[in-house]
């Protein structure tokens, strides 16, 4: 691709970057996720289309994704905190466990190769569009587990969830209302762990590809300061109104349609995994 900032290829992707920022901030705020399930495929194509190597798109996008995710959480966490919907004594308790597999779960892509952390994505991407369609809530128990039960789940979230570039809140979200966690209860806390999740995630990407050659401009390990700068801006600025979209759309036809959209993605990122 030419080098230049302002050809119509690169202006190109600089639309797409913003777009997808908006997406994911309006994803946000309607559902109380980080915007990562968009984020990841969006970058992906862009790092191709400016012909970053393939050895390393999908661990760049993966943790850039995390550090976009870091403002969009701590925004969120916050507005659900001064609402009292976060549980603190809960967060407390799992936030360790979460940030250590979130380490764990960034060593581990460092290692993978490109198309082995796709199928990872692929595959979550495809429960989670499986999981949205599902039309019974299942409930697992009345109250919640004991603590190391607890730990042993959340860090599976923590690590699945930092392979994969995202935020965790729609699995932690799922587990909670499980047990029957109340439902907005269950999002604040969700989203507060998320941060667990996005920043040593990010952190941890950023040291494990910090000796990796031949890395574009503007990258620190698989951070993309060029990703990030333009996408950061619209998800900032758009989740906040997807909050208060939340109030007024029909919520449940969102989903079938964000389901949708993801088994599409999953079914085409396996498509060039294995073509």
């Amino acid at each position: 691709m030419n080098s230049s900032f302002f050809n119509p290829e690169f202006l190109t992707l600089l639309g797409l970057l913003l777009l997808s920022g908006a997406f994911a901030g309006l994803l946000a705020g309607l559902f109380g996720v980080g915007g990562g399930i968009i984020i990841v495929p969006a970058l992906l194509y862009a790092f191709d289309e400016l012909g970053y190597s393939q050895e390393f798109t999908t661990h760049m996008a993966v943790g850039t994704s995390l550090a976009i995710i870091v403002p969009t959480s701590i925004s969120s966490a916050w507005s659900y905190y001064k609402r009292g919907s976060v549980n603190i004594i809960m967060f407390r308790r799992l936030a360790l466990p979460v940030a250590g597999s979130a380490l764990l779960g960034s060593w581990l892509a460092g290692i993978l190769s490109g198309d082995a952390l796709k199928a990872v994505f692929a595959v979550l991407a495809l429960v989670i569009a499986l999981n949205l369609l599902r039309k019974k809530h299942f409930i697992l128990g009345n109250e919640l587990p004991a603590l190391p039960k607890m730990w042993s789940a959340v860090g599976l979230i923590g690590l699945l969830s930092a392979m994969m570039g995202i935020g965790g809140g729609v699995f932690f979200t799922s587990y909670l209302t499980a047990y029957s966690l109340p439902m907005l209860s269950a999002v604040g806390t969700s989203v507060s762990l998320g941060l667990m999740i996005s920043l040593p995630g990010a952190i941890g990407y950023i040291f494990s590809g910090w000796n990796s050659p031949n890395l574009p401009p503007l990258s620190f390990g698989y951070f993309s300061l060029l990703g990030f700068l333009c996408m950061i801006p619209m998800t900032m600025i758009v989740a906040p109104q997807g909050a208060k979209l939340a109030h007024h759309l029909d919520k449940d036809k969102l989903k079938r349609w964000f389901a949708f959209f993801l088994l599409v993605m999953s079914m085409r990122m396996f498509y060039k995994i294995y073509n």
